[in-house]
């Protein structure tokens, strides 16, 4: 996929992809490179309007919450050897 940052369409079909990581990401290149922030700014406010779009992020922050409470709960169940052994493979 190509990402054209002046294009906002081109952000929010991007963003589309993950949407927790690419959110964050647009966050930093708001910092990093502002001449890019006019198209990103227009790419944030319509995922701010949109209900699909903010559902969307919504679901993806909390698919990836389960996903981190999951592994903590593997990781609480697992032997200082297991743990050892997983870090070195």
């Amino acid at each position: 996929m190509l990402l054209n940052m002046n294009d906002p369409e081109s952000i929010l079909r991007w963003w589309r992809v993950w949407p927790e990581r690419h959110d964050a990401y647009l966050e930093h290149v708001l910092k990093s490179s502002p001449e890019f922030a006019p198209s990103i700014r227009v790419a944030q406010s319509r995922i701010a309007s949109s209900a699909e779009l903010s559902g969307l992020l919504a679901s993806s922050v909390s698919e990836r919450r389960e996903r981190v409470a999951a592994m903590a709960l593997e990781e609480m169940s697992s032997s200082a050897y297991e743990l050892r052994r997983a870090a070195f493979a």
